[in-house]
């Protein structure tokens, strides 16, 4: 996590890394394996053809190796997502949940930690008996011990994702006892939800967590499973991705740049440069619309077009009189579409 302080506040300060390259990728994703309609195969050709270099495939419950698909343009990220619903006399669709995704740091690695009742959701009820476990055989993940599940992951080496806080039904009420000491980041956007209907554009679930002190990354999402057909308006895929800025296409760099938050998420627009310098926060991005700096206090600021043009590629915010927090940007392009920094943290200067 970034943190800077008055000492170096002078320095110019690089938020997204000035080498590398920048590599788009699906962090969310069901196939036939769960409950997606499309095998792994088809979902890399469309995915590859609208100039994605990496898909996590997080199929419920099972955690399956796909390096088989991987190659010189196209890398695959070992994951799983982990479901554990609140038990309340309630059914199911009113009863609040976790959806946490989990990403082992060895690609090959696909033993899941923790007790896990033996069902696959969807169509590969075949791949129960071929699930590895390890860890702690006794431990039955439920929803108050959910910190304990993930700290436990993060024990054989995976980081975690908290995923569509509103389609959970989640409140800061399930969250005020969450350690998120092991979890990496939060969906800021999740694509496949917001096509159904759910206000999954997360702002601000995501700045109460910051402002409580929880250091995550945002992120954006498909959570695609292709139900509709393709290119439809209520198609899942393509819709909500990460930039990772990473020095190539391995699992180690990736993995690596994901771990540091040397990324951005989006929608559509680009964050092309991001740096800090003399007080000022520098960004470039594609043609946007305005271009917001969040902070942990009352102290928005926003940078519009001029008068005599419709958009604008570049801004500089004054951090001078910032209170010690975080800050954060978003840009929107003219379609209404968003895109994330990663949050700053520190000292900035002065006082407010």
């Amino acid at each position: 996590m970034r943190e800077f302080s008055r000492k170096v506040f002078a320095m110019k300060q690089y938020i997204i890394p000035e080498s590398g390259q920048f590599y788009r990728a699906n962090l969310h994703c069901h196939s036939t394996n769960s409950d997606g309609d499309l095998p792994p195969e088809k979902i890399k050709e469309i995915y590859k053809a609208a100039g994605y270099s990496v898909v996590a495939y997080s199929d419920h419950n099972v955690l399956i190796d796909h390096s088989d698909l991987d190659d010189e343009d196209f890398l695959t990220l070992t994951s799983v997502e982990i479901d554990v619903n609140k038990k309340t006399a309630f059914s199911w669709n009113k009863s609040p949940c976790y959806h946490i995704n989990f990403y082992p740091d060895d690609q090959h690695n696909t033993a899941i930690p923790c007790f896990n009742p033996k069902y696959v959701w969807g169509k590969r009820e075949d791949l129960r008996d071929a699930q590895v476990y390890v860890g702690e055989p006794d431990f039955e993940r439920d929803y108050e011990n959910v910190s304990d599940m993930i700290n436990e992951f993060a024990k054989h080496g995976f980081m975690a994702m908290l995923n569509h806080p509103t389609w959970s039904l989640q409140t800061m009420e399930d969250y005020k006892n969450l350690d998120t000491t092991n979890i990496f980041a939060m969906e800021m956007y999740n694509h496949g939800c917001y096509v159904m209907g759910w206000d999954e554009i997360n702002g601000h679930v995501y700045d109460e967590l910051l402002r409580r002190g929880d250091k995550l990354f945002c992120t954006a999402t498909d959570d695609n499973h292709n139900h509709a057909p393709y290119g439809t308006a209520d198609w899942d895929s393509l819709g909500g991705f990460v930039m990772i800025k990473a020095p190539a296409l391995t699992h180690k760099d990736i993995y690596q740049a994901l771990k540091a938050g040397n990324f951005y998420a989006s929608m559509g627009p680009e964050i092309r440069e991001l740096y800090m310098e003399d007080g000022y926060l520098y960004v470039k991005t594609s043609p946007a619309a305005k271009i917001i700096l969040t902070t942990s206090v009352r102290q928005a600021r926003i940078v519009y077009p001029t008068t005599t043009h419709s958009t604008l590629t570049e801004a500089r915010f004054n951090l001078n009189r910032i209170h010690p927090g975080y800050v954060r940007l978003t840009v929107f392009d003219e379609k209404g579409r968003q895109a994330w920094s990663q949050p700053i943290w520190g000292e900035f200067s002065g006082t407010c």
